[in-house]
């Protein structure tokens, strides 16, 4: 059940960046961790070097939760 509440400790083991979202899924660019200093946040960087739309997909295991959670957001960059 979704709560919306911040999730501190979540360990994320597995981060994808690429171009699915244009037909270019073999188009990845590599993402890499960044720290925050703050609990409940997770940051991230990557060299986008195509204009177009990246798919972001992030996979964690969260302590109270049985199964992995997976998000995935679109990110357009424009020129």
């Amino acid at each position: 059940m979704r709560t919306d509440t911040p999730v501190d400790s979540a360990v994320i083991f597995a981060t994808r960046l690429d171009m699915e979202p244009d037909g270019m899924e073999t188009m990845t660019t590599p993402v890499v961790a960044v720290p925050t200093g703050e609990p409940s946040q997770y940051r991230f960087s990557a060299d986008l070097t195509m204009d177009g739309n990246w798919r972001f997909s992030v996979a964690a295991k969260v302590q109270g939760e049985a199964e992995t959670v997976q998000a995935q957001i679109v990110i357009e960059v424009q020129p």
